[in-house]
């Protein structure tokens, strides 16, 4: 899984080379100093240049030392400390279903919304906890100096079997994390075009004729003078919404330029960045709190109620919301020994939560018709400039950034294991997810995926495959592991961590059920929470 390793090899990033290589900085390699091409005897000068060139020699000789000594510095460097892991958590939890929870606590309810989100809080807290225990259960893996990933655990407990299954469901769970990601980067780009650029946005629109029974491409412009004022208060002035077809935007073009290149960083690399967009969070998270209280909160006016009146998507986006163990095996490698396991998971896990239940209340309570996706009303203007510019600055930097991170733990799982090459592995996760993502910019596609998404593929990668797998290294391993996952609380006999994993199990279970059940029966449910409210 390591990153800045550049084979198919599980080649780990600790290595001890006693002989340097060539070209290690421009010394011995083609394009470098070599002792016989830089020195040339002329005439008398011949023990003046024999003495030069032995100094140079030597002088060589000194550089490949420091050069191999540094070199060996800095590949066992774990350069993530506190301030990047929390920035990695925070950030793999704050994604692009986050802009879906003012609409999602106006159709819940207060109630219902608030205590699933507590729930899955902990739920997944603990599941990243134990994901992380049962890494360190690999024999000489106890301070996390191994390169071990998602799947390559999964082999080592449970068979070479466990390892191809658990390849694919990651591989599908972080694609649809990543395309859901690049879509609303891509959807907010145009709209800030539209808004702000003379000509607005464009795309090439790709639509089927019926009467000449071909496609037809063609040339589209979007802008906001296009929306009426009722579609504006709505947030539903967005952009080329009434053109049908596939199209190709130019917010879509801009974000593949910027984060296709960052995704082919290595996590070390995308850690600076995503310092940076933690810091835009927090910075824009409160900037959205005090807009939001100065629109003005009123729960008189109905915009949210106790129990809602729509429960079918709420499991679905939630759950979607809460993807932390995606990234755990990655950082465990790459974190720095003292960084403390169950304090950044808790920490993250917490001030995720904070956010989602502060800004999904008060933006339900102060936009009376938000849309599904929140950035939607913001950046139409009808809140005023700052909110509209706050709104671009954190979907640019926390939606946008989260695309290359996940497509550097697919790649990370898919070639540090093994499994295919680095390029096969950039093919599958950059090329692919940042290459094909623009066919799903039309329509409910992205709400959809955003639901049926949450609930199968992140549920297993999340919930279910992280309590088997720790269930499962009970029985075939003594190690207790090097997390503590329950602190303060502790269960010493084998049978009492079953029984409590059993129960996380199950009400995880119960999760997804009742996820797919809400999306099948949506309508019911709405009917059924109508009623209640009446009462």
């Amino acid at each position: 899984m390591a990153s800045s390793v550049s084979t198919s090899e599980a080649t780990p990033l600790i290595q001890n080379t006693s002989t340097p290589t060539n070209g290690t900085l421009g010394i011995d390699g083609n394009n470098g100093y070599n002792g016989g091409t830089c020195s040339k005897n002329k005439g008398g000068n011949d023990n003046n240049n024999n003495n030069n060139s032995s100094r140079l020699d030597r002088l060589q000789v000194s550089l490949r030392r420091s050069a191999s000594t540094f070199s060996e510095a800095v590949s066992s460097m774990k350069r993530i400390g506190y301030l990047g892991s929390m920035s990695i958590a925070v950030n793999s939890l704050t994604g692009p279903a986050m802009l879906c929870l003012p609409d999602t606590y106006q159709r819940s309810g207060l109630i219902p919304t608030t205590l699933v989100i507590i729930f899955v809080c902990i739920l997944s807290a603990l599941c990243c906890l134990h994901m992380s225990n049962t890494i360190s259960k690999v024999p000489g893996n106890d301070t996390f100096t191994m390169d071990i990933g998602f799947s390559e655990c999964f082999r080592y407990f449970w068979g070479p079997r466990s390892f191809a299954y658990t390849q694919l469901l990651f591989f599908c769970c972080i694609t649809c994390l990543n395309v859901s990601s690049i879509v609303d980067t891509a959807q907010v780009v145009d709209t800030f075009l539209g808004h702000w650029v003379k000509g607005g946005s464009g795309a090439i629109n790709l639509v089927w004729d019926n009467d000449t029974e071909r496609f037809q491409i063609r040339w589209l412009h979007w802008s906001y003078q296009e929306c009426s004022e009722e579609m504006l208060i709505t947030g539903e002035c967005l952009p080329f919404l009434d053109d049908d077809g596939i199209l190709f935007t130019l917010g879509y073009a801009i974000t593949l330029l910027i984060f296709l290149p960052m995704a082919l960083m290595d996590l070390k690399e995308n850690a600076a960045m995503q310092v940076i967009g933690f810091l835009v969070l927090l910075v824009t998270s409160l900037g959205f709190i005090i807009l939001f209280i100065q629109e003005g909160v009123d729960l008189k006016d109905g915009d949210i109620s106790l129990w809602g009146t729509e429960w079918g998507s709420l499991f679905g986006v939630v759950l979607f919301n809460f993807a932390l163990v995606i990234a755990i095996p990655a950082w465990l490698y790459e974190k720095e020994p003292n960084v403390d396991v169950p304090l950044v998971v808790h920490g993250s896990s917490i001030l995720s939560a904070v956010l989602y239940v502060v800004i999904g209340i008060l933006g339900a309570v102060s936009m009376p018709y938000v849309s599904q996706n929140m950035l939607e009303s913001l950046m139409s203007g009808e809140f005023g400039t700052v909110m509209q510019l706050c709104a671009s600055i954190f979907a640019f930097f926390i939606i946008g950034l989260g695309c290359p991170l996940f497509s550097v733990l697919t790649r990370m799982n898919l070639a540090g294991s093994g499994l295919m090459s680095w390029s096969t592995a950039n093919a599958l996760a950059v090329y692919l997810p940042f290459l094909s993502s623009w066919i799903f910019y039309q329509g409910d596609a992205i709400t959809q995926l955003l639901s049926w998404g949450g609930i199968i593929f992140t549920s297993l990668i999340a919930f279910i495959l992280p309590l088997l797998l720790a269930l499962h290294s009970l029985d075939t391993s003594d190690d207790e592991g090097a997390v503590d996952v329950y602190s303060p609380f502790h269960f010493y006999s084998k049978k009492s961590k079953k029984n409590v994993l059993i129960i996380l199990l199950v009400l995880a279970v119960l999760s997804i059920i009742a996820a797919i059940f809400g999306n099948v029966f949506n309508d019911d449910l709405a009917y059924l929470a109508e009623k209640l409210n009446k009462q």
